[in-house]
């Protein structure tokens, strides 16, 4: 279709109002238009009055499209027509409709731009008459956002950088001059809109140019004592429309939010923080400007939510560039100690925001990272004095309060799926900021706690202690008892124990502590803490039947590390495991049989030995049913106790005889073969050197189950089986080939290309599979390299199949390929070169798409690579490429080419 505009404006009106094919072909098409030469007359007729403000948009977008990508286009004597019809569009579009106007201005900065910003106030003179000030405000503001999107060459990129650097004071200083109505009286009325909009066009404009290159940009071309009159004119800015505006309009918001924008950038770009007096009298005047907000806003749905939520990110923005500056303020008392002190206090009050977040308020959730920041700065300081300054210790102490405060959660009904997603994160959030308040307060932190659990009032506050103390977990100190951790500990035990306690967060939470703090009761060896250790688990037990997954968790975290009184308990634990088989879900039935088998292996085998049978017959029993009916419960259970007994070979070879009539019955089953072997892989890790003990019923089900479905879990096995036994076992080497045969033999991929078609890779039927046996294949060679005779025959084989793996599976076989090239072989072997010359010596193997040449290139390249598994690596994927015939092929180039990104 010819690219006239009635054929154009058809196409933007078929894009905006047709079907949704009609309008995919219409898009590919109209955005093949912008490219065409004919765009550069065409914009111009789209761009009339009486067109369409879609045609209008389309046409301006065209416009920057071409000054963009075709800038080649257009002959330099032609630079002057192109700057005059701009200029005309963009004055003519001075009332709207503001997307095109936008667009239009967007433009004539990339003009600009393409021309290495030479001449940028000669360009602008048009519009610097007062009716055209909106429109100079505008474009000045996107040449700054349009250098930092733009594409362009390095020396390009200079030139622009040090025209506009220089042009960046004198477009500040015009700003400041815009700015400098704000200082007029209005004590007796309000500015009027005009000039609200003109601070908002000139804070975002002054943002744009401080932030030119990014906001991390270091050679900025002004300082921050420079820019400080522009600080105190956009803060004078919001507390004039403050003044005004009991409830924030859209405009005065927007202002508002403009002007702390711009405040932000000049407070932290470009080496900021070397100037600690002009940082601390800005933070200074940050403080004083956000007190009588908060003061006045501070409430759950505050009407001004915007605007808080503006100031106080503006706030952590310049407290996190200069934390230093307020450390020092802080622990070297001086002139600029109070304006930091109000700032720390109004952080601090913010932080505490009334009401749930982010149900009454979402502001608090703005200072996680300051927190981190200070703390960080905090230690740096006190590593040379060796000692934290009192009043760090007091505000983190008031942080630490305020966390166990906001953890608090709102009632469930008041939270949509949304909400409880971002509580979740928040509380997440929270519990990080915790351990930055033990940087500074030390073992202190759990005594702050303690008396807010004390002085809780609810159960919601209960739980909200809780969570902090949970939080503080990992900072226990081992082999140490801390008075007020462990009374919290007790808090959270009572809680767990008490039958009428039915609040599920609650219990919840107290069940999360218990099992958090199970390696700190087994690391202070005692009779207290042992002591201790059995209430917590009887109080896990007795939360069973309320909140059964986090109680049979904290439960399963107990009996792992606190061995003597799992010892203690084994036998109530074991019952427990047993009689929940019917009552609770499979993840639950886990991690008490977790529990169970832990318990177990801390017995002396007196002990453990009756019960472990009864606890082996029901499984027994369970896993003979899932055969029956199909159900993996069983096997899952069985794995969990395996796992629990790895370090007790004795007792978890009793359970395996005990279980092998049952297994014996899975590998007839495809969809339990997989399950078989998870738990023979499982009853290997537990008996080791022990193997040799069951090795003959592990060739039978091993055989059997590769027989009836080869899958990743089996070559585990396989692995382990050859790992073990094979020096000492006579069947190891039979047990790998079978394994090796039916996985190659699952996962040969057959050509389906149709007679005549372009070639294509191959699809493998099992990817995992594939990955997994070179994984195997490799492992073994690195570990026992004798392994290479038992499968000597079935190398060709394997490397037919490395020829037709997916792209992405062939890491393992490059692997495989440097071990057996770094491998010792026999002499007279001739080594891996022999090898690999008869093995590829046969015609039209791997492929008949590989030639000699092929072949010997990529003998010649695996041979030379003894170090490099990436090197190694593309040699196997070029060759690969050669065996299904893609070399040359778009598919073969873009292979490449993601290779050479990635090297």
């Amino acid at each position: 279709m010819e690219y006239t505009a009635h054929n154009l404006e058809y196409a933007v009106s078929v894009f905006y109002n047709g079907e949704q094919e009609d309008r995919a072909q219409a898009h590919a098409w109209l955005t093949v238009a912008q490219r065409v030469p004919e765009a550069w007359n065409f914009v111009w007729e789209l761009l009339q009055p009486n067109k369409g403000t879609e045609i209008q948009f389309y046409a301006a977008t065209t416009l920057h499209t071409k000054i963009l990508r075709c800038w080649n286009e257009v002959p330099p004597e032609s630079y002057a027509e192109l700057k005059e019809k701009l200029l005309q569009s963009v004055i003519a579009y001075s009332k709207g409709p503001k997307i095109v106007t936008n667009r239009l201005c967007i433009s004539l900065a990339a003009f600009i731009l393409q021309q290495g910003s030479a001449d940028v106030a000669e360009i602008l003179r048009p519009l610097s008459t007062v009716e055209n000030t909106s429109l100079l405000l505008e474009v000045l503001t996107v040449i700054p956002e349009e250098y930092n999107s733009m594409t362009m060459g390095t020396a390009m990129r200079s030139k622009n950088r040090a025209a506009l650097n220089q042009a960046s004071s004198m477009v500040l200083a015009d700003m400041l001059r815009y700015l400098g109505t704000v200082y007029n009286d209005y004590s007796t009325a309000s500015p009027s809109e005009e000039t609200v909009h003109a601070w908002t066009c000139a804070a975002n404009c002054v943002a744009s140019w401080i932030t030119l290159g990014g906001e991390d940009a270091v050679d900025s071309a002004t300082t921050l004592p420079e820019r400080a009159p522009l600080c105190c004119a956009l803060l004078t800015v919001v507390r004039v429309l403050c003044r005004w505006n009991e409830a924030m309009s859209d405009t005065a918001l927007e202002a508002c939010e403009a002007c702390l924008s711009a405040v932000r950038a000049a407070g932290t770009a470009g080496y900021a923080s070397r100037h600690q007096g002009a940082a601390a009298a800005l933070i200074a005047d940050l403080a004083a400007l956000g007190e009588p907000l908060l003061e006045a806003n501070n409430q759950p749905n505050s009407l001004n939510e915007e605007l808080l939520t503006a100031v106080i990110t503006c706030c952590v923005a310049v407290g996190e560039c200069h934390a230093r500056t307020l450390v020092q303020a802080v622990d070297q008392p001086g002139e600029h100690t109070q304006g930091a002190l109000r700032m720390l206090q109004l952080l601090l009050k913010a932080q505490r925001a009334p009401g749930h977040y982010p149900v009454h308020e979402t502001r608090s959730n703005l200072l996680f990272s300051l927190w981190y920041t200070l703390q960080d700065e905090i230690l740096n300081m006190a590593s040379s004095t060796q000692r934290i300054n009192t009043e760090w210790e007091n505000y983190f102490a008031q942080l630490l309060l305020t966390l166990v405060k906001k953890s608090e959660m709102p009632a469930e009904s008041a939270l949509s799926k949304d909400d409880q997603e971002l509580l979740r994160c928040y509380r997440q959030d929270i519990a990080d900021i915790v351990m930055y308040c033990f940087s500074v307060l030390g073992e202190s932190s759990w005594s702050y706690v303690e008396n807010a659990y004390n002085a809780a009032e609810s159960d919601l506050q209960r739980e909200s202690a809780l969570h902090v103390f949970l939080a503080l977990a990992d900072a226990a100190p081992p082999d140490r008892t801390v008075p007020a951790l462990a009374e919290l500990l007790m808090h959270a035990l009572d809680l767990a124990a008490d039958p009428s306690n039915l609040d599920t967060r609650v219990l919840h939470t107290a069940l999360d502590c218990l099992g958090a703090y199970a390696s700190w009761l087994s690391s202070v060896q005692s009779p207290q803490s042992a002591l201790l250790g059995q209430k917590c688990m009887r109080a896990a037990g007795m939360a069973l039947p309320r909140c059964p997954a986090p109680a049979a968790l904290a439960l399963r975290k107990l009996c792992v590390d606190c061995y003597v009184p799992a010892a203690e308990l084994v036998a109530d634990i074991v019952h427990v495991a047993q009689s929940a088989s019917s009552t609770t879900d499979a993840w639950t039935r886990r991690q008490l049989m977790s529990a169970a088998g832990a318990a177990l292996a801390a017995c002396e085998p007196a002990d453990s030995g009756p019960l472990l049978a009864g606890l082996a017959q029901r499984l027994l029993r369970d896993l003979s049913a899932q055969v029956r009916s199909g159900g993996k419960c069983g096997a899952a259970e069985c794995v969990a106790l395996l796992s629990a007994l790895r370090n007790r070979p004795a007792m978890a070879y009793t359970l395996f005889r005990t279980l092998l009539p049952a297994l014996r019955l899975m590998p007839d089953k495809p969809d339990l073969v997989q399950p078989m072997f998870e738990i023979l892989k499982n009853t290997l890790s537990a008996l080791m050197g022990e193997t040799v003990l069951i090795v003959n019923d592990l060739e039978k089900l091993i055989t059997a189950g590769f027989d009836t479905a080869p899958c990743p879990a089996g070559l585990d096995v396989i692995k382990f089986v050859s790992l073990f036994t094979g020096r000492v076992w006579a069947g190891a080497p039979s047990v790998l080939r079978a394994g090796v045969v039916a996985s190659a033999r699952a996962v040969t991929p057959a050509d389906s290309a149709p007679a005549g078609a372009a070639p294509r890779p191959p699809a493998c039927p099992a990817p995992d599979l594939a990955e997994e046996l070179f994984a195997l294949l490799s492992a073994l060679t690195k570990k026992q390299p004798v392994i290479i005779d038992w499968i000597e025959d079935l190398l060709p084989d394997l490397v037919n199949l490395g020829g037709a793996t997916p792209r992405n599976q062939m890491d393992p076989l490059a692997e495989l390929l440097l071990a057996l090239n770094r491998a010792q072989w026999e002499d007279g072997a001739g080594g891996l070169a022999a090898w690999l010359r008869d093995s590829l010596a046969h015609a039209d193997f791997p492929t008949q798409h590989a030639t000699d040449a092929h072949k010997q290139k990529f003998i010649t390249a695996v041979l030379r690579e003894k170090s490099s598994k990436r090197r190694l690596l593309e040699s196997v994927q070029e060759f690969s490429l050669v065996c299904r015939g893609l070399i040359g092929t778009e598919y073969a180039r873009q292979a490449i080419a993601s290779r050479q990104m990635i090297a």
